[in-house]
């Protein structure tokens, strides 16, 4: 008899998954635990069988599962069985009444079932009703991790409730909805088709947690595909959604107003530590915090450049800002918005073309890189220039012609070392003190950081620490074809061709793609003695 996966979970530590696999009848399953350390099985497998069209709910680490069967009296049952075979509970259901149930977080240790006439909130160790509520014809219900919200869904109508105080707090047309879930932090996560577009839905999030008299109400595009299931992670900062043709975790935080492109944007910048990020548009510089995408400052200076592009950059600690206002180059104190002395607009020359900026780690130097079309030449004439700061005083400058522009532009984290790299080339490194170019046999040790991602194409990819790539991993969805993106710290920015503005939160990117990694391993590992045993069959 075949079995195939059919639900995972990790254990409470962390360090073990348990899987549930099913016939393809889905009427007998089995349980194994898997020791995510050594990648072996651990502990014995516990199988059951169930009787009835109902299939089986997995708890939030594994630890039990629940399932409505029908009895030899021809009513039916809850049944809660730990998965080490241990023990079970039973709770009779009325003949026919029974819809679904879900199971809450372990440590609330409750079922929620629903009926054709009610849903009742059941205490597993107790073994008893805590609360029912009055949901006439409820087919569908989830209950939060905690047990103080649950969500239920008839013909018609669905209802965010309270359990606390058995009441509901909002409303809303059924018609439509596709999935329904809770967050760890008690927020309503619902699947709803996007106007009459197929395939095209949004994600709703409903929020009480702060008030219960106040139910707000977010809105963000998922996927394209019908979303079988949808589920955030526990700090919300990544969602993932299984459609009927891929599964992917979109790790992003959207903090623009609404779902509006900005076309405003020219260019992003991200502090050194992470903290900051800049928003260069035409007539304005808007300096956010990159934690929760709050607004800060917004310093008024209007742009000179034609080219569509005004570069901005913060120095290493996020103490300086640099960029393009009024045809000068202007270096401000975040904190004060006071600006040092500028490189003037005599130098127009110059600026106009400027693609690139960047502050040493010390802050004592400013550089700069851009190009032209050379109409003589008919080539690019790629130009470098480093100035002092604070007296903005013009102290190297490089001139060359060559066949693209400067697709990297970075200063070391520890010296002045200018990394360079054109569009069509190697990389290249200039001493900033002597403006001499030179070869340094371990350029990792000046300019290494943890940048986990990287930019194939217009697709955004992850790459580990140890130099291997993760290809089967995409961190957004493959349609989402990436502009621009910046990287520091745990944060991303990312600017896609739709002119769409997100913020990634990457503080969990490599160890999420180790136990990936693992998994497949496993799962790779399974295949190939499945493949061993049908080429190589018992005698």
């Amino acid at each position: 008899m075949e079995y195939s996966p059919y639900l995972a979970t990790f254990t409470e530590d962390g360090c073990g998954v348990v899987v549930v696999s099913s016939t393809e009848s889905h009427h007998r399953y089995q349980i194994e635990k898997f020791d995510l350390v050594t990648g072996k099985q651990n502990g014995q497998i516990y199988r059951t069988i169930l009787h009835g069209k109902f299939r089986l709910k997995l708890s939030e680490y594994g630890s039990y599962v629940a399932f409505a069967e029908f009895t030899n009296n021809f009513d039916t049952r809850i049944c809660i069985q730990k998965t080490d075979g241990s023990d079970n509970i039973s709770i009779p259901i009325p003949f026919e009444a029974f819809s679904d149930l879900d199971l809450a977080g372990e440590s609330a240790h409750l079922v929620a079932v629903a009926t054709k006439l009610d849903i009742t909130i059941w205490s597993i160790p107790l073994c008893g009703v805590q609360r029912t509520l009055y949901h006439e014809g409820a087919n569908y219900v989830r209950i939060s991790r905690d047990g103080s919200f649950l969500a239920s869904r008839a013909i018609g109508e669905a209802q965010l409730w309270s359990t606390a105080q058995g009441t509901v707090l909002a409303r809303f047309e059924s018609r439509n909805i596709r999935l329904m879930g809770f967050s760890y932090t008690n927020r309503l996560y619902m699947a709803q088709p996007k106007g009459e577009s197929p395939g095209v839905f949004d994600c709703k999030v409903y929020d009480a947690s702060a008030d219960l008299n106040n139910v707000t109400i977010k809105s963000f595009p998922l996927p394209s595909g019908r979303p079988l299931s949808i589920l955030p992670a526990p700090d919300e900062s990544r969602i993932l959604c299984h459609t009927l043709n891929e599964i992917q975790v979109l790790s992003l935080m959207q903090f623009t107003d609404g779902d509006a492109p900005r076309y405003d944007v020219m260019d992003i910048g991200l502090s050194g530590d992470a903290s900051l990020l800049a928003l260069a548009t035409k007539t304005d510089i808007k300096i956010l915090d990159a934690r929760i995408g709050q607004c800060l400052h917004v310093i008024q200076s209007r742009s000179k450049s034609s080219s569509g592009s005004r570069p901005v950059a913060f120095s290493p600690k996020g103490e300086l800002i640099v960029f393009e206002g009024d045809g000068a180059i202007i270096v401000m104190d975040v904190r004060t918005e006071v600006p040092l002395p500028t490189i003037s607009s005599q130098e127009w020359a110059i600026i106009r073309d400027i693609e690139h900026f960047g502050i040493s780690f010390d802050s004592s130097k400013l550089a700069a890189s851009g190009s032209r079309y050379g109409l003589v030449s008919r080539k690019t004439i790629r130009s470098i220039y480093v100035w002092d700061l604070p007296s903005g005083t013009l102290l190297h400058s490089l001139v060359e012609h060559g066949f693209g522009s400067i697709e990297v532009f970075q200063w070391s984290w520890r010296d002045q070392y200018l990394l360079f790299q054109p569009l069509e080339g190697n990389p290249r490194y200039l001493n900033a003190e002597t403006f001499q170019e030179e070869v340094l046999e371990h350029p990792g040790d000046r300019f290494q950081g943890p940048y986990h991602l990287y930019l194939e194409r217009n697709i955004l990819r992850i790459r580990l620490s140890s130099g291997r790539e993760g290809p089967l991993f995409l961190v957004l969805p493959p349609h989402f074809h990436v502009q621009s993106f910046l990287s520091w710290g745990d944060r991303a920015c990312v600017l896609n061709t739709d002119r769409r503005l997100l913020l990634l939160n990457t503080s969990g990117l490599e160890a999420y793609m180790e136990i990936c990694d693992l998994l497949l391993r496993l799962v790779a590992s399974s295949f190939a003695d499945l493949l061993s045993r049908n080429n190589h069959p018992n005698p």
